[in-house]
């Protein structure tokens, strides 16, 4: 059974998610500003998401529908801090 790694669109996609994620998780934990928390966990919802239907494809169901579970988590966590911060 041949596993495909992928198109060059899902490559650069997770890749922007990935780069994305660390780039503020590291600015927050540098600078102690945690105004662009909401955009991490956006950044890791997406990436979990990619690993979710990856292991989908691969036949990894448990994996897969665990990542697509955190991928919602995180989803519902980032749209709360954003509506908290901005008092709506």
């Amino acid at each position: 059974m041949k596993i495909r790694k992928g198109g060059i669109i899902e490559i650069s996609i997770r890749f922007i998610f990935f780069a994305g994620t660390i780039f503020l998780a590291l600015y927050g934990l540098i600078t102690g500003d945690f105004r662009y928390q909401y955009l991490m966990l956006l950044g890791l919802s997406g990436v979990l998401m990619i690993t979710g239907i990856d292991d989908f494809e691969k036949g990894k169901k448990f994996w897969s529908f665990a990542s697509f579970g955190v991928a919602v988590f995180c989803l519902i966590v980032s749209m709360q801090v954003f509506f908290m911060e901005r008092d709506l």
